[in-house]
């Protein structure tokens, strides 16, 4: 039972990871053709959100929770 608990929230974490991953290219690729630069500011910014939404749902909550 204890294997399965790890199973899946390692499985959970794999997802939640390349759905992070995910967001930063895409979000970097909007911010691009936003800001409408050739440089890395647009990946910049899409860095640093998705940073900042990792801070929060992998730190901050569950220290709040605790």
């Amino acid at each position: 039972m204890l294997e399965m608990k790890l199973y899946t929230k390692f499985i959970k974490k794999i997802f939640f990871y390349s759905i992070l991953f995910t967001g930063i290219v895409l979000s970097s690729m909007i911010f691009d053709n936003l800001i409408d630069t050739k440089d890395d500011s647009g990946y910049l910014i899409a860095v640093g959100i998705c940073c900042l939404t990792f801070f929060i749902l992998e730190y901050l909550l569950p220290k709040i929770k605790n």
